[in-house]
């Protein structure tokens, strides 16, 4: 016989009281239990200060037909568990509370929390950190499942509503995440969860997992822990409205202790028609040499991907700062003049900042603090001490970098279907570095961006028309915008002294607006196509600049003003898309 028990404090502070409950028919295998003694007779009082991971043999081969139900509100009183207690379990709103394992760890307090809150970021909330400091302290497998359903006084009844439930939130959840993190040991961690927060027709309720294949080191165990604030942070993000993407605490890992993370997580709502639709989905892969972020939402895609094998070209934070503020700037223009969604554009601004942080001289600083001597490497890609402040007041200080923004293809024209509505832009920066040393270096940064768009826009306000086949809504703007532009800067040294510093930029540009007034043509208006191309000899200035350096006829701060200034010419660039 089973019996209703009290689980000690700090449980009692969330009001669970839990029933072991016996089904009377073989129920679905999703919510197996580990085995705890098919007969026990009782359920036995634990308190939260240590987690319990689940045994991952016992997930496989444990006892099936085992269930863990909470009671509203929870009560000191033990009973056995017949038909006649369950009748006597006091509900909430006709709900009841059933766990796939008995709520004893410290992740079931932020469960058991979280599984109460109405918005997405709040059921997030402190989840994910408290999965990463368990899998962290026990470097073990994890599950569990919480799930609200309609009160039933029956064994079986309840298996079947709750196994029914963490079905339905497993395929169709409201929210999901999964985090895979690989290591240097060759040991895996994935950690996912999903929720459903709406109260659909089978329940609401939680699912959470943690996978380890391999052993892991007590070293990489805390480098698993370094990451649960990182955790939390993008995903109460993600979950937000409108989202933000902070990724900071996840790309500050140790790679030499793990060598992959990845992050995946999917939010639903509604679409235009009413229907379940995924508002927000995130792929988000780092590693010591790149890292990338794509993000789909219901107007489109943005993606960004950065390449950090090459850290020579790396600038100081201040000038990547200035650098990344000159490219959003970019962003701003090219979403006004070609109609960008500003919800797909902002978080395309806020990926690209993310993703150019957390890089640079950060460890050159700390070299120089600890009065370390750095050992050059080979490689002169990676060699920080390779180019001088010369070099890198001529680069952009960013690691390179591809980045677009492509809103989804319409045709929302039905007299018109080959006037399509789109906003595609695309920027990219690679660097391409020979030279058997640095006293023989040389490099080439070549930026590009392009802007391909189509938009329609109402006769009376900037706001999409609505067309249909009747000429009389055939009233509204067409335009179309087709830019480009261009940077390659050009540097090469010979014996450690400047042989060629060549800046060339290039820019086109071209806009067409069509006025339509019931269904016929009554304007074209065209900007006329304008091209510029410029190329501007630096090496005179740097040797210029070198000779008074070594003359000492030039002072610090007139020095850093140069740099600044050949700095922004690199950065800016004639009519930049």
């Amino acid at each position: 016989m089973s019996a209703v028990s009290l689980l000690s404090s700090p449980a009692a502070a969330l009001g669970i009281q839990s029933a072991a409950i016996k089904a009377a028919a073989a129920p679905s295998p999703a919510l197996a239990l580990p085995s705890s003694g098919a007969d026990a007779a009782a359920v036995t009082a634990t308190g939260f200060t240590a987690s319990a991971p689940l045994a991952p043999a016992a997930a496989a081969t444990g006892d099936t037909r085992f269930l863990h139900v909470t009671q509203y509100p929870s009560s000191l009183q033990t009973v056995n568990v017949t038909y006649e207690a369950l009748a006597n379990l006091q509900t909430r709103n006709g709900k009841m509370q059933v766990w796939e394992q008995a709520p004893t760890t410290a992740v079931d307090q932020i469960i058991g929390r979280n599984a109460s809150a109405t918005s997405q970021s709040a059921r997030f909330a402190g989840l994910g950190s408290a999965l990463l400091e368990q899998v962290a302290s026990t470097g073990a497998s994890y599950r569990q499942t919480i799930v609200n359903v309609a009160a039933a006084y029956s064994p079986d009844k309840i298996q079947g509503k709750a196994a029914d439930a963490q079905w339905a939130i497993r395929s169709s959840p409201s929210a999901s995440a999964a985090l895979t993190i690989k290591t240097q040991s060759g040991a895996s961690v994935r950690i996912s969860i999903a929720d459903q927060r709406l109260p659909v027709s089978t329940g609401a309720g939680m699912t959470v997992q943690i996978d380890v294949e391999g052993d892991l080191t007590p070293q990489e165990q805390q480098a698993l822990q370094s990451l649960a604030k990182g955790f939390d942070e993008a995903m109460e993000g993600l979950t937000r409205e409108p989202p933000l993407v902070n990724l900071d605490g996840l790309m500050k890992f140790d790679s030499k202790l793990l060598t992959r993370v990845e992050l995946k997580s999917e939010v639903y709502g509604l679409n235009d028609q009413g229907e379940r639709a995924m508002v927000l989905g995130t792929r988000f892969t780092a590693s010591a040499d790149s890292r990338e972020i794509e993000l789909k939402t219901l107007k489109g895609t943005a993606t960004v991907k950065t390449d950090l094998r090459q850290s020579a070209i790396w600038g100081s934070a201040e000038q990547k700062a200035r650098a990344v503020q000159q490219y959003l700037g970019r962003v701003d223009k090219a979403a006004e003049r070609g109609n960008g969604n500003q919800e797909l554009v902002d978080l395309f601004k806020s990926s690209f900042a993310a993703l150019h942080g957390g890089y640079g001289d950060s460890d050159r600083d700390s070299d120089r603090a600890s009065g370390l001597t750095r050992v050059r490497p080979a490689d002169i890609t990676s060699d920080a001490d390779a180019f001088s402040e010369e070099d890198h007041s001529l680069l952009t200080g960013m690691a390179d970098f591809r980045a677009s923004i492509l809103t989804n293809r319409r045709a929302i024209n039905p007299r018109h279907t080959n006037e399509i509505d789109i906003f595609d832009y695309k920027l990219e920066q690679s660097t391409q570095i020979s030279g058997g040393s640095a006293a023989n270096r040389a490099i080439t940064q070549t930026q590009t961006s392009d802007l391909s768009a189509g938009f329609h826009r109402s006769l009376r306000s900037r706001r999409e028309p609505e067309l249909s086949s009747d000429s009389a809504t055939q009233n509204y703007y067409y335009t179309q915008v087709e830019d480009h532009s261009s940077t390659r800067m050009e540097l090469a040294y010979e014996k450690d002294k400047p042989v060629r510093a060549l800046l060339t930029q290039a820019a086109s540009q071209f806009l067409r607006t069509t006025k339509v007034e019931f269904n016929k043509v009554v304007e074209t208006m065209e900007e006329p196509l304008q091209q510029q191309s410029q190329h501007k000899d630096l090496l005179p200035l740097l040797e210029q600049l070198l000779r008074r350096e070594e003359a000492d006829d030039l002072s610090a701060e007139e020095k850093q003003r140069t740099l600044r200034e050949w700095n922004a010419m690199v950065l800016g660039g004639p009519g930049a898309a």
